[in-house]
């Protein structure tokens, strides 16, 4: 959770150097005029970093990635939100080099609701707006967690827990290009932080090296569609 906090402190005094930097307009974080509803969808590689002792990128790709739907909605001050729901699909095995030799498979549905600060980047030109745009998100979420474990669950050096619901917190940043047509397509690092050390379907005791939660993150392509858009006037 601290790192959490400070990934949070660290944004807001970005946000701070970047309006002093536009305040002028004159530089190189533009201002909109419009307030935006979008429809997007993200696809991507996402792994789950849980208690088994492999690294999850010696997994079949098929088996660790997350697809999610959500409602965006950009004002024209840069600050926003957006509204998801998604699923995901993970793995993780111990290997062969643990005397455990724990395998998981686990389907994570997900709801979620996150504040976003949006940033143009680039100068105008004439009357155009530049297409290039950041941004960086923070919120929470929940979860519900239903994990297939194999391996001797006569053990008991561990909880085995196959469905959990636990609250997360979503956070992360992405970049996306305006086609100027309603669409907008980009890249989005994200990362979620559950509340609970079951995602993987089992807790061993801490001795045995379980971690206190489980936590996830990936790379995603994301594309939006234009819904509606709300011209407001300078002042």
């Amino acid at each position: 959770m601290k790192k959490i906090l400070l990934f949070a402190l660290l944004i807001l005094s970005f946000f701070g150097g970047l309006k002093a930097q536009g305040g002028s307009g004159r530089g190189l974080v533009d201002r909109s005029n419009e307030s935006l509803n979008y429809f997007t969808i993200s696809l991507g590689p996402e792994y789950c970093y849980a208690d088994t002792k492999q690294s999850p990128f010696s997994q079949s790709l098929l088996k660790n990635w997350d697809l999610s739907f959500g409602y965006r909605k950009i004002y024209a001050n840069n600050w926003g939100y957006k509204a998801g729901i998604g699923y995901a699909d993970y793995s993780g095995a111990d290997g062969p080099t643990s005397n455990r030799v724990f395998s998981f498979t686990s389907g994570v549905m997900q709801i979620s609701l996150q504040a976003e600060y949006n940033i143009k980047i680039g100068r105008r030109y004439y009357y155009k707006p530049t297409p290039n745009a950041i941004y960086f998100f923070l919120g929470a979420g929940v979860l519900r967690s239903n994990a297939n474990l194999k391996g001797d669950l006569s053990l008991r050096s561990f909880t085995y827990k196959p469905i959990d619901i636990c609250a997360y917190v979503p956070l992360g940043f992405g970049y996306h290009y305006d086609f100027n047509n309603g669409i907008l397509v980009g890249a989005e690092m994200n990362f979620k932080y559950p509340l609970a050390d079951y995602i993987d379907g089992f807790g061993p005791k801490l001795s045995q090296g379980s971690k206190y939660n489980d936590f996830m993150g990936g790379f995603s392509l994301t594309f939006s569609y234009l819904l509606e858009s709300q011209y407001l006037k300078r002042h």
